[in-house]
């Protein structure tokens, strides 16, 4: 937090601004969901981010940068920026659902894990990408 710059303290800001309506009012009664229905978004982000990217490099020549948190994610040249920003929304999200139900329902949230899974294909997607284009 020390070296975070002007739009790594904003991100931050803006994060925690979205963790709050989840805390306050949790969602409600949720339809039962399957395993396949927590694992498609995980799968979807681990292989879209790459597929995306590499269309975007080619069409429109962005950079393919590993981003930092101090990087601007609405920059059009470094369109990973962008994706970490929306990777560490949908682990916010997904966090402040699953700790709002079990404080007021007492049970877990599964819009919030299905949240958590698809961050963490997105994060592993541009892992992957990342190192694709290394070598």
């Amino acid at each position: 937090m020390k070296d975070w710059n002007k739009t790594g303290k904003i991100k931050a800001v803006i994060l925690g601004i979205l963790f709050l309506p989840n805390i306050i009012k949790p969602i409600g009664a949720q339809p039962d969901m399957s395993i396949v229905m927590l694992l498609a978004p995980f799968i979807f982000g681990i292989v879209a981010i790459p597929f995306i990217t590499k269309i975007n490099t080619a069409l429109f020549g962005q950079i393919i940068e590993r981003p930092t948190w101090n990087d601007n994610p609405l920059s059009l040249k470094r369109p990973l920026s962008l994706f970490q920003f929306g990777a560490f929304f949908f682990l916010t999200s997904g966090l402040s659902m699953i700790v709002g139900t079990l404080i007021k329902y007492q049970q877990l949230s599964d819009f919030g894990l299905t949240s958590i899974s698809f961050g963490i294909g997105i994060l592993l997607g541009i892992r992957l990408l990342l190192k694709m284009t290394k070598k």
